[in-house]
C-alpha cells in the first residue's frame, strides 16, 4: 500500500484525505485542533449558536488512516520534516496549506479557544455598533453585509468596494442581482472606492475611515474583508518553485510544482487555473485522488489526463438565508440564478450537513 501524506487538514487536504482512505496509507498532518467550518463562520457572527456546529474534530475524519497534529517546517521529494524535529517519508506529498484570512473569518492560532474568543469579540461589536463600514466587496465581504442586514435591524451598513462594480470577473447579472437586493437590505454600496489608511487589516476597527475619492466615512465599526491570501511557507524550500501574481505556487497540469515527480499542490495554494473557492476545491480534490491511485498502481502520470479548471468559475453569494444571487458552470460563460437555488444550494444550509457527515458526526 502506497503512503501519501497531505500537508493541511483544511477543505481540500481532509477531502482528499477522505477520498484516499481506503486504499492508501493515509497522514494528514495539521497543527491546529479542530476543523472550522469558515463558509459558516460569517453567519455565527449574527448567530452565535452556530458556532459550535462549525468547529469540526479531526478524530472521526479517517477510518484508517492517522491525523497527525504538528506542523511542516519543509518538503522535499517525499519527504517532509516536522516542528517537532521528525522527518516522515512517503511515496506522495501533497500540499494543502490553503490561505490565510482577516480573523475572525478564519483561525489566526492553532487553538480553538482563539478562535472562538476573537468570534465572541466581533459578535458583541456588530450587536452594538449603531453603524458599520465593511472595506472589501469580495465574497465575504458581500456576505457579511447580508448576513448582519438581514438579522439585526437597526444598522447602518455601508460595503466599500474597489472595483466599478461587484465581481467584475462574473457575468454583470451577478453583480446587478446582488446589488439590488442589498439596496432593499438597507446596504448602502460604494463601488471604485478605495479606502486608505487602515490601521490594519487583520482585524476589526473603529474610527474614521478615509476613502480615496476624499470622503470621509466615521463608523462605530471598521471591518476588513479585503481577500484571502495562500499560504506558501512550506514551499519555500522547494527548488525552482514559481509563484503567481496572487502568490500561489505554480504547478503542471498534473499539480506539481516545477522539477517535482512525488510533491503535488491543490486548494487555495496553487496556481491551476481556479479561483481560491471552496468549490474549485472540491473538483480538483476527487481530480488528484483519481490521479495518485493511477500512479500507485504503475502508470506513467504523462499518460493520465491533466487538470482541467471550470470552464465557467462558479460562485456562491447568499445574502443571508433568502437572499442572494451565484454563477452555476452551465454554458460558455456560466449562468446567473437568482435567491431561489443560491439558497437550496448553500444560503440555507451552508454545506452544514455535508461536512458534519464528513467528519463523521
Amino acid at each position: 500500500m502506497k503512503r501519501v501524506i497531505i500537508v493541511g487538514g483544511g477543505y481540500a487536504g481532509s477531502t482528499l484525505a477522505r477520498a484516499l482512505d481506503a486504499t492508501f496509507e493515509v497522514v494528514l498532518v495539521e497543527p491546529r485542533e479542530a476543523f472550522v467550518h469558515n463558509v459558516a463562520a460569517i453567519r455565527s457572527l449574527v448567530e452565535p449558536s452556530l458556532l459550535d456546529r462549525i468547529i469540526l474534530p479531526y478524530d472521526r475524519l479517517l477510518k484508517r488512516g492517522q491525523v497527525m497534529r504538528d506542523r511542516v517546517q519543509s518538503v522535499a521529494e517525499g519527504r517532509v520534516t516536522l516542528a517537532s524535529g521528525q522527518t516522515h517519508q512517503a511515496d506522495y506529498v501533497v500540499l494543502a496549506t490553503g490561505s490565510t484570512y482577516a480573523q475572525p473569518f478564519k483561525p489566526v492560532s492553532d487553538a480553538m479557544s482563539d478562535f472562538r474568543t476573537a468570534q465572541a469579540g466581533l459578535q458583541a461589536e456588530i450587536k452594538a455598533a449603531r453603524s458599520i463600514a465593511i472595506v472589501g466587496a469580495g465574497a465575504v465581504g458581500v456576505e457579511l453585509a447580508g448576513e448582519i442586514a438581514s438579522t439585526l435591524s437597526g444598522k447602518d451598513i455601508t460595503l466599500i468596494a474597489a472595483t466599478a462594480r461587484l465581481f467584475p470577473d462574473f457575468p454583470a447579472g451577478l453583480s446587478a442581482k446582488l446589488a439590488a437586493d442589498l439596496k432593499a437590505l438597507g446596504v448602502r454600496l460604494k463601488t471604485g472606492a478605495k479606502a486608505e489608511g487602515l490601521s490594519g487589516l487583520d482585524r476589526p476597527t473603529r474610527g474614521t475611515l478615509q476613502l480615496e475619492t476624499g470622503e470621509s466615512l466615521a463608523a462605530d465599526l471598521i471591518i476588513p474583508a479585503m481577500g484571502a491570501r495562500p499560504a506558501t511557507h512550506v514551499t519555500a524550500g522547494l527548488p525552482n518553485a514559481r509563484y503567481d501574481s496572487l502568490g500561489r505556487i505554480a504547478v503542471d497540469g498534473w499539480m506539481r510544482p516545477a522539477g517535482m515527480s512525488q510533491v503535488f499542490a491543490l486548494g487555495d495554494m496553487a496556481a491551476n487555473g481556479d479561483l481560491m473557492t471552496i468549490v474549485a476545491s472540491s473538483r480538483q480534490a476527487p481530480w488528484l485522488a483519481k490521479t495518485l491511485t493511477a500512479l500507485a498502481t504503475g502508470a506513467a502520470v504523462e499518460t493520465l489526463p491533466p487538470y482541467t479548471p471550470w470552464l465557467a468559475p462558479p460562485i456562491l453569494v447568499p445574502l443571508g438565508p433568502k437572499r442572494g444571487a451565484s454563477v452555476l458552470p452551465l454554458g460558455r460563460n456560466g449562468t446567473v440564478v437568482g435567491p431561489f437555488l443560491t439558497g437550496l444550494i448553500k444560503g440555507k444550509s451552508l454545506f452544514n450537513p455535508r461536512y458534519h457527515k464528513e467528519f463523521g458526526l
